[in-house]
């Protein structure tokens, strides 16, 4: 009998928390879910800054290796994980914005897993506007071996009823037949070259970021001028590539920061991008984070990037480093390829220093932002305020 109370009772629990979580929906009238292999957190920061700017009571939240709530004035509060990243967290996002009465919510996409982002969409979030920034080969361990199965895990987020903006063109006809069936409209957004330029600070955001973010503003009646005024707000930059020259002792190390890219085509653009713009001279080493959890992208990048004649070193830190370093050698037999074994950045940086005898070289870390790669980045940057 006490069973079947406490039955009724969480039952009677749940079905509250579902009315509650639907009238909360219902008072916040723009609500903005971004998807997409890459990209996501920079959206997310310019609808929501646009938005701001724009006199839009507005609530932005990213995701990844540090989540943040952006309040309505602007500022950030990191939102403190106890466990391992729950979509639930959705769902507490959408109370904090009620509770302050926000009149827009920009929810970065948090799933991976394609029955998650269904549901983070369907049951959590529904979206007035969904975003799908791009399909780019990463995850496969989660969303499937190829981009058409990425893409269909992805189209799980596009919502009922409302408006669908991508920026990625290979995939807008899919997009907007799922769309069509959902009765929403979708549209691409297309970026230009100029819009990609270095900012004073040396850091790239990508073109087709910045196109989606204005077609964003614009269908919610706003001026997409908005986004331009947003692009050197420090909160913007924060999660751009960026370029960094730094004297350590008797070295001058330039450094590309695209780990946080994750997969081999933004990895590329990035290093293109600042390669060409900037004075980067060689030798160039590419600094390669490993994550235990990632082997196909540790795969993907020996055979598609670590390999490029473009890098006279490589050069591996993080997780099942040596497991990682064994494979690379194999896809790269004649390369010159170092572990670091190094514990702190500093110790990291002072192998690589024994093993390279220039004065001045250039790193481009690439892989993973998680761990070590965060370490290095942050060290760096710290490095060349000084």
């Amino acid at each position: 009998m006490l069973f079947f109370i406490l039955l009724l009772v969480v039952f009677i629990f749940l079905v509250s928390e579902k009315i509650g979580h639907e009238r909360r929906l219902k008072r916040i009238p723009i609500r903005i879910h971004v998807n997409g292999t890459r990209g996501k957190s920079n959206v997310t920061r310019l609808v929501a800054a646009a938005l701001r700017r724009s006199g839009v009571r507005t609530l932005g939240k990213t995701t990844g290796t540090a989540p943040r709530l952006i309040m309505p004035d602007g500022s950030e509060r990191v939102i403190r994980r106890w466990g391992p990243a729950n979509i639930l967290e959705q769902i507490k996002t959408v109370r904090v914005a009620d509770q302050l009465k926000a009149e827009a919510i920009v929810i970065e996409c948090m799933a991976l897993d394609a029955a998650l982002q269904f549901v983070s969409e369907t049951k959590m979030i529904r979206a007035t506007i969904g975003v799908i920034t791009n399909v780019r080969p990463d995850h496969f361990e989660v969303m499937g071996e190829t981009l058409d199965d990425i893409a269909e895990a992805l189209s799980g987020t596009i919502p009922e009823n409302g408006t669908l903006i991508t920026g990625d063109s290979r995939y807008a006809s899919f997009f907007a037949e799922v769309a069509s069936g959902k009765s929403t409209r979708a549209g691409l957004a297309e970026g230009d070259d100029t819009a990609a330029a270095a900012s004073p600070q040396g850091r790239f955001l990508f073109p087709e970021n910045i196109a989606i973010a204005r077609a964003v503003v614009s269908l919610l009646g706003r001026d997409p001028a908005a986004v331009s005024a947003c692009l050197e707000e420090a909160l913007i930059q924060r999660e751009s590539a960026g370029v960094s020259r730094v004297s350590i002792g008797k070295r001058e190390v330039h450094f590309v920061d695209a780990f946080s890219a994750n997969d081999v085509c933004s990895t590329r653009i990035i290093e293109e991008k600042a390669l060409a713009s900037l004075r980067c001279p060689g030798p160039r080493v590419a600094l390669f984070n490993n994550r235990a959890d990632r082997p196909l992208r540790m795969k993907t990048f020996a055979a598609s990037l670590l390999a490029d004649p473009l890098y006279d070193y490589v050069a591996v830190i993080g997780e099942c480093r040596r497991l990682a370093g064994r494979f690379i050698r194999r896809e790269t037999p004649d390369g010159q390829i170092f572990i670091l074994d190094g514990s702190t950045p500093a110790g990291m940086l002072s192998e690589l220093f024994a093993k390279i005898p220039d004065r001045e070289f250039t790193i481009v870390g690439m892989g993973n932002e998680k761990g070590a790669g965060r370490l290095v980045a942050e060290y760096l940057g710290e490095a060349s305020l000084r």
